[in-house]
């Protein structure tokens, strides 16, 4: 999953550091990494490069949406991950990964009792025992699986995280010393002043490596332009969309289309402001 690959510029330091991460997962010291950023900066893109070097890698990925919206069941981003990772492992394989865990994790993917048969009755517990048991059935699915191949799961959009996808996250992020996975996170840090996910995911600082994108250079921003428009753009021209945009790739590319579908040449004022309130909505 995630988005369509395009032109990737000015994150290779970010990208060289989340590789040394994976590698390390592959060399069976995991982690959980979390991307912050506002708004089009580029969290998922990155996400999705580091992907697209996994896989080249030989590893598996693994990867989960949070919804902003109302209606998506607790623990949704972990669902869309796990369901993935059943739908391409054979029954036998998906079994042994699951240990005594398969009844917890049918909790969250109620059709593994379809592809696997009768699974064993989970015991009467606590709520608190149950969602334990849960956590720990989880955990162990992804180690197990990561001793097959290694894996990056990338959890996107954690800001529109409930709490309960948070807790498991939390959870798991306290076994991956010895596991050979990697968990990417992203989420939007303007935004956590009015989302329930602030304290959890505060609650995450001391068991993640946290990166924070801000804006490319003008550099980088005249080499966005390029490929966005086909044409390399003057100076001037750069550094103004640099300076409107404060380096939102988002942004830029959306001048970018502005100035080459309007022949402008010169950017309107409050460019960024506008482009704010048309992009809020919009995937990171």
């Amino acid at each position: 999953m995630g988005q369509p690959r395009g032109t990737f510029v000015g994150r290779q330091r970010d990208l060289d550091e989340l590789g040394e991460r994976l590698a390390a997962a592959a060399a069976g010291r995991g982690s959980l990494v979390l991307v912050a950023g506002e708004p089009g900066i580029g969290k998922t893109r990155l996400a999705d490069e580091l992907a697209g070097r996994a896989r080249s890698l030989g590893a598996g990925v693994l990867w989960g949406t949070c919804w902003e919206g109302e209606g998506a069941p607790a623990f949704w981003p972990w669902i869309q991950a796990l369901r993935e990772h059943a739908a391409r492992r054979d029954p036998a394989a998906l079994r042994a990964e699951l240990g005594d865990g398969a009844a917890d994790v049918a909790r969250l993917l109620p059709g593994l009792a379809g592809r696997l048969g009768e699974l064993p009755q989970s015991p009467a517990l606590e709520p608190d025992q149950a969602r334990f048991r849960l956590f720990d059935a989880v955990a162990g699915l992804l180690k197990r699986a990561g001793e097959t191949e290694p894996l990056l799961l990338v959890l996107d959009d954690l800001h529109w995280a409930d709490r309960s996808s948070l807790a498991l996250l939390r959870f798991v992020a306290r076994e991956l010393r010895d596991a050979r996975v990697l968990v990417l996170g992203t989420y939007r840090d303007v935004e956590l002043g009015r989302s329930p996910a602030a304290d959890p995911l505060a609650k995450l600082a001391g068991r993640a490596r946290h990166l924070t994108l801000g804006g490319l250079g003008a550099d980088d921003v005249a080499e966005l332009l390029a490929a966005t428009t086909g044409r390399r753009p003057g100076a001037d021209l750069a550094l103004a969309v640099h300076r409107r945009t404060g380096g939102n790739p988002l942004f830029v590319r959306e001048v970018a289309r502005l100035l080459a579908a309007e022949d402008r040449p010169a950017i309107p004022e409050g460019v960024r402001e506008v482009l704010r309130r048309r992009l809020a909505g919009l995937p990171a």
